[in-house]
């Protein structure tokens, strides 16, 4: 019996120490804007983070930073709480596109849902993703708003250590 419970102990940490992995958490390096066909170096208070989770869809991003949560949806969302802008996430994604380029980057576009909630603050606005990764490493992430083509954003990414 004894043996049995330390198999239980086992599997459980096994499975915990694999939830643990599945999910990577990237900080922002670099931030560019493009607003109407100009690129610029941009800076956020705070750190931008992205974090995936292999359990869950592919393409599917976690998002926090106030400043470009409220940038990106440029204030639209009337929240009765404000802190509902520290974090988003890009769910239902729909693969739109894949390419590879000469240096091996490849380059996944989505389009799904931002989704900010927290209470009863509910907000969502279709967005358009761009995921840069070389062998399993996430590079960068570009995104706009669907139906604000004039505004992307780009970031380079670097693994939180």
């Amino acid at each position: 019996m004894r043996n049995y419970y330390a198999l239980i102990l086992l599997l459980f940490f096994v499975s915990v120490s694999h939830a643990q992995q599945s999910q990577k958490t990237l900080v922002v390096d670099k931030a560019w804007v493009n607003d109407s066909e100009e690129w610029s170096d941009f800076k956020y208070a705070g750190q931008i983070v992205f974090s995936t989770n292999a359990s869950n869809e592919e393409g599917t991003l976690r998002i926090g930073n106030y400043d470009f949560l409220y940038d990106i949806c440029e204030g639209k969302a009337k929240f009765a709480n404000k802190a509902t802008y520290s974090a988003a996430e890009f769910a239902h994604p729909r693969k739109v596109s894949v390419t590879t380029d000469k240096q091996g980057v490849v380059n996944s576009t989505y389009e799904g849902t931002l989704i900010f909630q927290a209470d009863k603050d509910y907000y969502s606005v279709i967005a358009v993703v761009t995921l840069l990764e070389k062998e399993g490493n996430m590079l960068g992430v570009k995104m706009h708003l669907k139906d604000n083509n004039a505004r992307e954003y780009a970031f380079s990414l670097k693994p939180n250590s």
